[in-house]
């Protein structure tokens, strides 16, 4: 797993306190119980977390015209993400500006989609969409393979394991992957995915709550659907001598049935 995140606090007060406040937010978030003065929570919240959202539109844009590969827009992100303060973040987020969508399966984690305003209130027209992942302890995220998109996953509270696995190629019935990383990615730590770096990947929370902000731009490939993501095997699947893994396509109930938070 290749994670990355801002540097170590040099204070050990100051870390557990900007914890506290990131898992108070979102432990109201499924309630819609965000205060709606949340934007003053922090004092002089915004700069960080503005300057984030303003920098991500930049990147999905240079992505999405050509002007760079999605290996350097992963790259990109992850640079981001060490000079992001997460309660700045978190307190971007408005109740008004959320929408809930469910679960896609009882043992998938809650997801709202989120979008960001202007000072004014105008709402943000961004090339990428964002969205929130609500975990407990018994969710999991199955692995899964993509195409026509890139994605970065930022832990916002908790801690998970995540698996990560190249997309080597392709076979019938089943898609060649190569285990690149297993690690655990803990609140400020972000993991990204693309066609050429660590497409296939698998989130199992590690706490008994966590949760991810995620940033996902699609329709990059013209003339193909916005994107495709199939539900794969890699435990089960056939491993040859170079450590290529033919894992099977599976559905997602059943990927949901062989994957739980025990695997």
């Amino acid at each position: 797993m290749r994670t990355t995140g801002p540097t170590a606090p040099t204070s050990s007060i100051k870390a557990p306190s900007r914890r506290r406040f990131v898992g108070d937010v979102l432990a109201a978030f499924p309630a819609y119980a965000l205060l709606s003065g949340l934007n003053n929570a922090v004092a002089g919240a915004g700069s960080s977390a503005r300057r984030w959202i303003r920098d991500q539109q930049d990147i999905a844009l240079a992505l999405s015209r050509g002007e760079i590969r999605p290996e350097q827009w992963q790259s990109d992100v992850e640079a981001l993400t060490r000079s992001l303060d997460v309660a700045e973040l978190t307190a971007e987020i408005r109740p008004s500006d959320s929408r809930d969508i469910g679960r896609a399966l009882p043992s998938y984690p809650a997801k709202w989609t989120i979008r960001f305003r202007d000072d004014d209130g105008t709402p943000r027209k961004l090339r990428y969409a964002a969205a929130l992942f609500d975990f407990d302890r018994r969710n999991v995220v199955t692995p899964h393979a993509h195409r026509h998109m890139v994605s970065a996953h930022l832990v916002i509270e908790g801690k998970f394991r995540v698996r990560t696995f190249d997309r080597i190629g392709d076979a019938d019935g089943a898609i060649l992957i190569r285990p690149t990383g297993d690690g655990t990615a803990r609140v400020g730590d972000v993991s990204t995915m693309s066609a050429e770096r660590d497409n296939v990947h698998w989130f199992v929370p590690q706490s008994d709550r966590a949760a991810t902000f995620d940033v996902i731009v699609s329709g990059l490939d013209a003339g193909r659907p916005p994107y495709k993501i199939e539900a794969v095997d890699p435990i089960r699947g056939r491993t040859v001598a170079d450590g290529t893994i033919r894992a099977p396509i599976v559905g997602f109930e059943e990927a949901a049935r062989l994957y739980t938070a025990d695997v």
